[in-house]
């Protein structure tokens, strides 16, 4: 009786574990907020990451475009 009490939580536990992975329930979904375009303002890199050289660190951080795309926005302009 104990051995089908085990195999019953166990068919619960990998039932609830795969409804979870179908349904989406995880925490792998963006924020909608997150996935918005960032404005120039707020890529803006700060002094303090141009003193360290990690320019490019802190626009990948903060979710900005690489350099590259924001030149050729500010060229376009």
């Amino acid at each position: 009786m104990k051995k089908l009490k085990t195999l019953f939580s166990l068919l619960a536990l990998v039932l609830s574990f795969n409804t979870m992975a179908l349904l989406g329930f995880s925490e792998d979904k963006k924020d909608t907020e997150a996935n918005k375009e960032k404005t120039a303002e707020e890529c803006e890199i700060p002094t303090f990451a141009k003193a360290i050289g990690h320019e490019d660190q802190w626009l990948l951080h903060n979710g900005c475009p690489p350099r590259e795309k924001i030149e050729e926005v500010v060229k376009s302009k």
